[in-house]
């Protein structure tokens, strides 16, 4: 959203910091699960396989071990979207409807418009569905009725409830009802993706002519965008509105609003390919399904899902053709890091003689009860994966053999979870075994041999660039001798001088800076655990003597942060005046970040210019130049 410019109100920012929730933030980028009192998952700042980005719900703080990323909600959103503060605590404002204030009576009028105007782009879309619907029942949208009806086997109170409609065929019935008859903004009805202009002369028509509409709606029921289909024979089939500032195919699902709940109760959520597929199964009782809109599924759809499930357990349904296959495959291409790393629970339903959902469960009188059957038995990606690899091929025949065994190998490789490579390193080379030999089991020699094999194989692809390796020793690069000191320094202050104790947390939450190293963070997170009102009623040395208890039973960490209880001759100038000593650690901390970024963005300028892309390679050196500016800032800061 952009916005002009102008000062929030404190209140407002107090407010949202006091309401934001990082893990339902983070969720929305991430697919994280519960560890114990943490949240764990992939890094969506640097590459990896293997989960260590945590998000601690009860410091509302994250920390990727990996890259050294970390803050709370608002750094967070400002990283991963590239915002700026102001506009991330605008967003968070409208999501959790917190009243906007400025600080002088215009401003706040202005952004009040801004914000406004998402909520008047619903209300168009809203009536332009009672219009939808109203045509639907007239004599013009008979045909779209029958078909309901008829084809579809829809019941009048089914129509309603998903609140079907029928766009006419005149080139701007629409138009002239939203724009001459109810004058709503001419340009906010095309913002709402509902008219386009011509492609020859002056003038606009309508989007959808002559199709069956079917309103797509967000989790909390509001019509966000349509989905059309053509009941000529013209193509496309099927046509969904344009990408608009509400929505966009790649992060929407349609029924999500009908199948959250459903979704939560059974733990689980089943993901078809048509609007009617979904419909269907949700009328027959199976209402934890939702649909995607004409495009694969999306790593944004599953972490949007991620959220409705603990155990993320995620079960594709798209058609059993070789279409469908296909389409199954994007999906699973799309999402196949948060497979191969264990994050998600992904599963295969395969409906028999390719049909879709919908047309099975008008199949016999028993279809949904089979239905129910096959997913409780839908196999598991990889087992579905193994099958698609292995299937057409005669493994007796030695080049088909070889085939098969590398392309077995070559996904073994890429399952990061040692535990479950082990699994599906028995699994192939049984069933390698098998299809070669009638001597089968565990204990056979050819079990044995081709087991041996594969586990060669893998140790040849490990012998290559490693990754892990790679984004381990880069994060111990980041821990360097700067980081230690200024760490170090400001957990002195903080633990022997409780006057600035407060200082200390306001910087540190103003600047999102988090404790990077192992041992500090630990102490960090102890020292938290000491109640506030059993401080400030004790004596200065009460947090001192409490911390030096509570590590003397750490054994892994007692050495590196005894230094910090017993004070050297060399420190005690600090905490004569901790005032500079505080600033310098602050900024030390701040350039080591920005130095970070700076190299990221430099990757990412590299990797641009490569692909001549200058529209990417402006936004990323002007990026460097102000990280430059602003670590020469920082350097008078910071102690030398």
């Amino acid at each position: 959203m952009e916005i002009g410019n102008f000062r929030l109100h404190p209140d407002t920012i107090a407010e949202v910091k006091e309401r934001v929730d990082l893990v339902e933030i983070v969720s929305d980028y991430v697919v994280i699960q519960k560890r114990g009192r943490q949240y764990t998952g992939l890094c969506p700042f640097h590459e990896e396989k293997t989960p260590s980005f945590t998000v601690n719900p009860t410091k509302q703080l994250y920390y990727c071990f990996g890259c050294g990323a970390g803050g709370g909600a608002i750094k967070f959103l400002m990283e991963i979207g590239k915002q700026s503060f102001k506009d991330v605590i605008l967003n968070l404002a409208q999501r959790y409807q917190i009243p906007v204030k400025t600080l002088g009576a215009e401003e706040q009028k202005e952004i009040q418009k801004q914000i406004s105007l998402q909520e008047q782009l619903y209300e168009i879309l809203a009536v332009a569905n009672y219009f939808y619907q109203h045509s639907l029942q007239q004599e013009e949208g008979k045909f779209a009725l029958d078909y309901l009806l008829n084809q579809r086997g829809l019941s009048k109170e089914n129509i309603e409830e998903y609140k079907l409609g029928y766009a006419p065929s005149g080139w701007n019935t629409l138009y002239n009802y939203l724009v001459e008859i109810k004058n709503y903004p001419l340009l906010l009805v095309e913002q709402a993706g509902l008219i386009k202009k011509k492609s020859k002369g002056d003038g606009y028509i309508d989007y959808f002519r002559d199709r069956l509409t079917i309103p797509i709606q967000d989790n909390q029921g509001r019509i966000i965008a349509f989905g059309a289909r053509s009941l000529d024979g013209s193509e496309p089939k099927y046509l969904n509105s344009p990408e608009t500032d509400l929505f966009s195919k790649s992060k929407t699902l349609f029924g999500i609003n009908y199948a959250q709940s459903e979704i939560i109760k059974q733990d689980k959520v089943i993901v078809v390919e048509g609007y009617f597929d979904a419909i269907a199964l949700q009328l027959a009782g199976i209402k934890n399904v939702v649909a995607v809109l004409g495009t694969a599924l999306t790593e944004k759809h599953i972490k949007q899902l991620s959220r409705y499930t603990q155990s993320k357990e995620i079960i594709v349904n798209f058609d059993a053709d070789k279409a469908g296959v296909k389409a199954t495959e994007r999906a699973i291409k799309e999402v196949e890091s948060l497979v191969y790393a264990g994050q998600i629970k992904l599963k295969i339903l395969t409906i028999p003689e390719g049909k879709d959902a919908d047309e099975f469960l008008k199949s016999d009188e028993n279809s949904i009860n089979k239905y129910q059957e096959l997913i409780s038995k839908a196999p598991l990606w990889l087992d579905w994966q193994i099958e698609q690899l292995i299937e057409g091929y005669n493994l007796t025949k030695s080049d088909d053999y070889e085939i098969v065994f590398s392309a077995l190998s070559r996904l073994l490789n890429k399952i990061s979870n040692q535990a479950t490579r082990d699994v599906y390193l028995s699994s192939c080379a049984e069933i390698l075994s098998s299809k070669r030999s009638n001597l089968i089991g565990l204990n056979s020699e050819e079990f044995k041999r081709i087991y041996q094999s594969l586990h060669q194989s893998l140790k040849q692809f490990n012998n290559g660039f490693n990754r892990k390796k790679y984004y381990k020793s880069l994060g111990k690069s980041f821990q360097n001798q700067q980081t230690s000191e200024a760490e170090f320094l400001l957990l002195l202050v903080y633990i022997h001088c409780p006057s600035y104790r407060e200082q200390i947390l306001d910087l540190l939450e103003e600047k999102d800076l988090v404790f990077s190293l192992a041992h500090h963070r630990f102490l960090w997170q102890k020292i938290h655990e000491v109640p506030v009102s059993q401080v400030m009623e004790k004596n200065t040395n009460y947090l001192l003597l409490t911390l030096q208890e509570t590590i003397i039973d750490n054994s892994e960490f007692n050495q590196l942060l005894i230094p910090l209880f017993h004070i050297q001759e060399n420190r005690q100038p600090i905490l004569s005046d901790p005032s500079h000593y505080i600033q310098a650690a602050i900024a030390s901390l701040e350039t080591i970040n920005l130095e970070k970024y700076k190299q990221y963005c430099q990757q990412k300028y590299s990797e641009f210019s490569q692909e001549n892309n200058y529209e990417k390679m402006d936004f990323y050196q002007q990026e460097i130049i102000n990280a430059i500016n602003e670590l020469e800032r920082l350097k008078s800061l910071r102690k030398d």
